[in-house]
């Protein structure tokens, strides 16, 4: 029986997936092994992934595949680096013969999920945030995806910072009173009723992992918590934004959009997102890619998903 190995590294999880015949058979999930400036993490990935391999079955060890999606890869010079720096890692910690391999960047593994090798529009909002259209030639044109220290509009990281600003503005005065007090006090691990501490956490916050701030801010805004709201609007509306380029640089303006990420998982975000939509773009339908690692095992069986 042939196996393939599907690896999604996002900025905040792995997602892993044994598939075969078209159908996923086993998942699990890994913290993020995200590339970064000086270090690859593909040794660090390889340990997890072998480990986790020998011991469902050690023939799950010789896959006939492995396709990765990770974020931090993009251009073919990334990709070539990072496919010799991931064959040498699981040469030395999964096995002794390497599978074929092919290495795409996250939106990559997102669009071949969403379309195959067809042409669509892509909306991608998790940790980060990127849209990305795809031409009848195979080229990718994107707009956004700068990454958290440029420009991550309408992402989960920025939600989380915007929660962490609110917070402070309310202690200052500047700001109206918000329940987001309690998750950001919970993120900075202290109490709500301690304005001291929480300041002083406040002032010295590590904002990299503001991302999982971002659930608890659209759950306040379901609540009717008007500081949330504000904020899930100005982020859907910023997403909305990231649409308009592609859509003027189309030759063929496209009618769907297909959404993906986390923020999408929330019903709420995405009706919110396709109001603002509709006021950039109003004969353009939404649509959410759900099971994103299931699609992928189906298009790598299709005629139309050979990589």
């Amino acid at each position: 029986m042939s196996w393939q190995i599907l690896i999604d590294i996002g900025g905040t999880a792995t997602k892993v997936c044994v598939a075969t015949s078209g159908r996923i058979v086993h998942r699990t999930e890994f913290a993020s092994f995200k590339p970064q400036p000086f270090d690859n993490r593909t040794a660090d990935l390889c340990r997890s992934l072998g480990t986790w391999l020998a011991s469902m079955d050690e023939t799950l060890l010789h896959p006939s595949f492995v396709l990765i999606g990770t974020a931090g890869v993009w251009g073919r010079v990334e990709r070539q680096s990072y496919l010799n720096a991931f064959t040498d890692a699981w040469l030395t910690y999964v096995d002794v013969n390497m599978p074929r391999c092919s290495v795409l960047s996250d939106m990559e593994l997102s669009m071949f999920a969403a379309f195959g090798n067809n042409t669509g529009l892509l909306l991608i909002a998790g940790t980060g945030s990127i849209a990305a259209q795809g031409s009848a030639g195979g080229t990718i044109t994107r707009c956004g995806g700068w990454g958290p220290r440029i420009d991550d509009a309408g992402s989960g990281l920025l939600i989380g910072k915007e929660a962490l600003r609110a917070v402070a503005r309310m202690l200052d005065g500047r700001g109206a009173s918000t329940l987001l007090v309690r998750p950001v006090a919970a993120y900075l691990r202290c109490s709500e009723t301690d304005t001291e501490t929480l300041s002083a956490a406040l002032r010295s916050a590590n904002t990299d992992g503001a991302a999982r701030l971002a659930q608890a801010v659209l759950q306040y805004a379901e609540e009717a918590d008007e500081v949330a709201q504000d904020i899930r609007h100005a982020a859907a509306s910023a997403l909305a934004e990231l649409v308009v380029p592609l859509i003027r640089q189309s030759h063929e303006p496209p009618t769907e959009i297909c959404l993906h990420g986390s923020l999408f998982v929330n019903e709420a975000f995405t009706r919110c997102f396709g109001a603002e939509l509709k006021k950039v773009a109003p004969t353009m339908t939404c649509s959410v890619l759900t099971s994103m690692m299931d699609n992928v095992a189906l298009r790598l069986q299709s005629s139309t998903g050979e990589l």
